[in-house]
Parts: structure tokens; C-alpha cells; sequence
């Protein structure tokens, strides 16, 4: 094989490899992180880190997120994408660059071990630089890109993401408190329930009452401690309450005459015996 073959043979395998990891960039598409929890807030999203897109390519480069609202996202040139934005210019620009590192800085990560590698925008809160990853102000429809500089001048970026919209908070004044949106039906039967568990309840302290009541008064006739009262008055005898009363009479006015008599036989005989004695 001629010196002349090989050489343009390494030419065309470098021309292929070239080709191929630069393609890898442009062809990446960032996605959000689907595999977790809450990766879209109200001010905040999650993507999946780059994997072995940056690192080989262009390890010293500055390599930024951009991040726009899809409306500008179309427009934006290559011009307006080398020249950094910042975050503060947000709500005239439409867009901004954030999350600066260089390509080294996106590593490759071992597959079969369980490592989450994410990147999540918006998540500082007090920002303390001009491109700072601050808060989303908008609800969106975002859409964001990957873009590596070298002086100023672009060299290389990923595709554009897909559309990633915010969930938005329902204003607190449009709440209405009142039950209206519930249908009629719903509503008769909330009143009828509403009757009859008050008549339900009404039962219960009546029967709870009358019951105490009734063990009160069976208590008391087994202790012997009750007592009916009651105004004096008048009081009648009946036919049977007076040949009662009458009979008793004249038992206790026999009793007593039998007793006279006893009493006069012994003063009797008490002076016989008196006198006996004398005429002795």
C-alpha cells in the first residue's frame, strides 16, 4: 500500500470522525427528566445532564443554556446566540443564557450505576450574579438549547427542546367559596341529610332525658326513699273505713270492762280476807 493511499485514508477516517462528534451536538435534544418527581414547578424544570456530548470535543470551551420563550426561540440567530444574556434582561429579551461551565464540566456517567445526572433551571432564588439560574417568571412554553463558545464566536450547538410549559397558580381571587358550581341535586340532598340527622339528634336527647328519668324513679321505689308529698286537706271517711274504726271501739271497750271487773273481784276478795282475820 502506497504512502499516498494511507494518507488519505486517515484523512477520510478523521473527516468521519469529525463528522460524527460533531453531529452528537448538534444533534442532541434536550429533555426534561421524566424518571422523577416535580420536574416541572411553577418556576422551575429538570433536565437531563449531557452525557459524553461536550467532554471529548470541547473540554475547555464555555458552554452555556439557553433558555427562551418559544415565541423568540425561532428567531433567535447565531448572532444573538454568541452574545450572553442576562438573566435581568429576561422579561424584554424573552431569552437568556444561563448554567456556564465548560465542557469538561459534563462527563460521561457509568450507566449500570444508579446516578441521576440533572440539571435543574430556575433554581436559584436570591440570584447573585447577572447570569444567575433564577426563578421562571413565565408559565412559558419554553423551549432550550445547548451552545458552545470560544472567544465570543459560536462553534457548535445542540437542537432545540421540545415545548416545556409551566403549570400556572389560579389566582386566589377567583376562588369562589361558596358551594354555586355544585349542582341543584347535590344541594337538596345536603338539606335533606342536613333535617334529618337534626331530627335524629333531637330523638336521641329526648329518649336520653325521658330514660334518666324512668331509672330515677325505679331506683327509688327499690331504696324506699321516695316520698309523695302533697297539700293537706280535707279528709272523708269512707262506710268501710268507719264499721272498721267502730268495731276497734267496741273491742277495746270490752277489754276494758273485763279488766274493771278483774280489778273489783280482787279488792273483794282482798277485804274478805281483811276481815277474816280481825274476827280471829
Amino acid at each position: 500500500m502506497t504512502p499516498m493511499i494511507i494518507y488519505y485514508l486517515k484523512l477520510c477516517l478523521l473527516i468521519a470522525t469529525t463528522d460524527v462528534i460533531c453531529s452528537d451536538v448538534s444533534t442532541y435534544i434536550p429533555k426534561v427528566a421524566a424518571s422523577i418527581q416535580g420536574n416541572v414547578t411553577l418556576s422551575t424544570f429538570v433536565l437531563e445532564q449531557p452525557q459524553c456530548i461536550f467532554t471529548d470535543q470541547y473540554p475547555t470551551e464555555d458552554v452555556w443554556l439557553v433558555v427562551a420563550l418559544n415565541s423568540v426561540e425561532p428567531l433567535l440567530t447565531d448572532k444573538d446566540l454568541s452574545t450572553p444574556v442576562s438573566y435581568s434582561s429576561f422579561p424584554t429579551n424573552k431569552f437568556y443564557h444561563t448554567l456556564n461551565v465548560h465542557g469538561f464540566d459534563y462527563p460521561c456517567f457509568n450507566s449500570s450505576v444508579n446516578t441521576l445526572a440533572l440539571l435543574q433551571v430556575g433554581s436559584e432564588v436570591n440570584c447573585s450574579n447577572s447570569f444567575c439560574n433564577g426563578p421562571l417568571t413565565s408559565p412559558g412554553p419554553y423551549r432550550v438549547r445547548f451552545v458552545v463558545l470560544n472567544n465570543g464566536v459560536i462553534v457548535a450547538k445542540s437542537n432545540r427542546s421540545d415545548l416545556i410549559t409551566l403549570p400556572q397558580a389560579k389566582n386566589a381571587s377567583m376562588i369562589d367559596p361558596w358551594p354555586t358550581s355544585r349542582s341543584g341535586g347535590m344541594i337538596v340532598i345536603t338539606v335533606i341529610l342536613s333535617i334529618l340527622l337534626a331530627i335524629l339528634l333531637s330523638c336521641l336527647i329526648f329518649a336520653l332525658c325521658f330514660g334518666s328519668k324512668n331509672i330515677c324513679w325505679h331506683a327509688g321505689l327499690r331504696s324506699g326513699t321516695v316520698l309523695e308529698t302533697g297539700t293537706a286537706g280535707s279528709y272523708k271517711s269512707t262506710v268501710a273505713y268507719e264499721a272498721h274504726t267502730n268495731w276497734n271501739n267496741s273491742i277495746q271497750e270490752k277489754n276494758r270492762r273485763h279488766i274493771f271487773s278483774h280489778e273489783q273481784k280482787g279488792s273483794k276478795k282482798s277485804a274478805e280476807a281483811g276481815s277474816y282475820d280481825y274476827v280471829i
